[in-house]
């Protein structure tokens, strides 16, 4: 796995958690459903980007269909990624077209159920591919993928709280839930790490001997602790702008250190001989250049998409 590779996993298990959350949104919260398919749709455009970045020879993904392996979890990451994206894509249209026009179709339902079946599908192969590999102890867990959904579950919330207005009746249930996700990811990570399992004592390997490892250690505690201060103080006072700022950056740093210390770091723990593997991240396109464009082109995604349905909405409006 490259330096890229991670903002797939990243993009990709953000956008599917939040299809599964808005499929199942109530009735009357289509304002919330709207802004969940935002950010949604925007990291499904994303997230295959950051994909192809990474892989060699990528033109060849139609060998995944020509010569199909259903005993690998590879190709069923190339049946449901069109799919989900496909779904989602129609689901985000037919939303918005009731929106702007007022005009409801019954196939929108149809099209919630397949696009939150197929998040599910991708929820259990992104997973499934990773934590099958005996040969990386670390990864071989059930855990793995329980963990990586939380903490993407995690991220969404605190999106969800920086997009609602300070006045929303459902700001304290969407706390709550960041919240109990929290306590379940630190639930998770703790069985996780002291479990005595091939990878819990893997990892507990790897922090007694490796330094950075333990640098990983205190940022996660320290990011879960802070996320979890300001949905606290989020209870008791109306958090101000610069907060939710702030809430939202420490809720994506920690999804973001969680994949990049798992999916990236991990790897320089050797396999087979008896010294380490040293990664050192280029400042170039396949670097650090590629993580901050691909975010930033994440960024300027909300931005245009949420701008020109705004736009459409006031000349519509408007006559």
């Amino acid at each position: 796995m490259g330096s890229t590779i991670f903002l797939f996993y990243w993009h990709c298990r953000l956008r599917r958690t939040v299809c599964l959350l808005s499929s199942l949104a109530e009735k009357d919260a289509a304002t919330e459903e709207n802004r969940a398919l935002l950010i949604a749709i925007t990291c499904a455009i994303t997230a295959p980007l950051a994909l192809t970045a990474d892989l060699h020879q990528t033109a060849r993904v139609w060998h995944f269909y020509a010569w199909p392996t259903p005993w690998s979890w590879m190709p069923w990451g190339a049946l449901f990624l069109p799919l989900f994206t496909g779904f989602l894509a129609l689901w985000f249209l037919a939303q918005q077209m009731k929106r702007l026009l007022n005009k409801s179709y019954n196939v929108t339902k149809w099209l919630a159920l397949a696009s939150a079946l197929c998040a599910v599908g991708l929820l259990i192969y992104t997973g499934r591919e990773v934590s099958v590999v005996l040969a990386r102890p670390i990864w071989f867990s059930y855990a793995f993928p329980v963990a990586m959904f939380l903490s993407a579950l995690q991220a969404f919330f605190a999106l969800m709280i920086v997009a609602a207005r300070r006045d929303s009746v459902r700001l304290p249930k969407i706390l709550w839930g960041q919240i109990w996700t929290l306590a379940a990811l630190g639930l998770l990570v703790a069985m996780w790490v002291s479990g005595d399992t091939l990878s819990g004592t893997a990892i507990r390997q790897w922090i007694t001997v490796a330094l950075s490892a333990k640098y990983y250690a205190v940022g996660w505690i320290a990011l879960w602790v802070l996320t979890l201060l300001f949905c606290s103080m989020a209870l008791r006072h109306p958090l101000s702008q610069l907060r939710r700022v702030l809430l939202v950056l420490s809720a994506l740093a920690l999804c973001w250190l969680m994949r990049w210390t798992l999916l990236i770091q991990v790897q320089t723990v050797p396999k087979f001989n008896a010294q380490f593997n040293p990664y050192s991240l280029p400042g170039g396109t396949d670097g650090w250049l590629a993580i901050l464009g691909t975010f930033g082109l994440w960024i300027a995604l909300l931005i245009i998409i949420r701008e020109t349905l705004n736009g459409l909405t006031r000349r519509l409006q408007h006559g």
